[in-house]
């Protein structure tokens, strides 16, 4: 399989990327400005901007599947977000890609939900605010879209260990007693959504 890797610089990112090259997949990791910092004969390297179009299309071009591993900066403003993966879709429909995995974030489109940690709603109202902005409104692109998606919430991420042992709620709801996910299972999750039909347009939540 082919799969375009965006964001592949990132924390969640690099782990979706050594985890489809383990699997034998030839990937292609598209980085805006951090080098990907991996070697492989099955990588390839895709410098751009996802809010450049051209950029975007060229990476597009040739792949089974696409996943991003896109994050809103903290305390950023603006749709760059939503933007970014409207150029992914509208590049996806013009390359007949069909399979789009996104990254987003638990509490999205629920974020007074008190199966949230109070802490945790409490930076959504307020630190949070604009970056869960910008994901409500990159999820509404994509499920508007007519391509096969599947839209990934965690809950706190980690940098713990790959265990495979966690629970998804294959609604998009808030996971109750939920409050970390290890980047290296929430990157298995997201190959694992590429196959099969389980999770094929659902917004799914993943914690321990």
């Amino acid at each position: 399989m082919r799969i375009l890797v965006l964001g592949a610089a990132g924390r969640t990112g690099r782990h979706v990327v050594e985890q489809a090259l383990g699997h034998g997949h030839e990937v292609t990791a598209f980085v805006h400005e951090t080098p990907v910092g991996l070697s492989d004969s099955h990588l390839e390297i895709a410098e751009g901007d996802v809010t450049d179009f051209e950029s975007v299309r060229s990476a597009v071009e040739g792949q089974d599947v696409v996943v991003s591993a896109l994050g809103a900066a903290r305390g950023s403003a603006g749709n760059s977000l939503s933007d970014g993966i409207g150029n992914v879709i509208h590049a996806m429909a013009l390359s007949g890609v069909r399979r789009l995995v996104v990254l987003s974030a638990s509490g999205t489109f629920a974020r007074k939900d008190k199966r949230l940690s109070l802490g945790l709603r409490t930076m959504i109202a307020t630190v949070l605010r604009a970056t869960y902005d910008e994901l409500e409104g990159m999820e509404q692109r994509v499920m508007a879209s007519d391509l096969d998606w599947t839209i990934v919430r965690p809950v706190g991420r980690t940098d713990g260990p790959l265990t495979g042992v966690y629970r998804v709620l294959l609604d998009g709801e808030v996971l109750e007693d939920a409050s970390a996910i290890s980047r290296a299972d929430l990157a298995a999750l997201m190959l694992k959504s590429l196959s099969g039909t389980t999770y094929l347009c659902r917004a799914v939540t993943v914690g321990y």
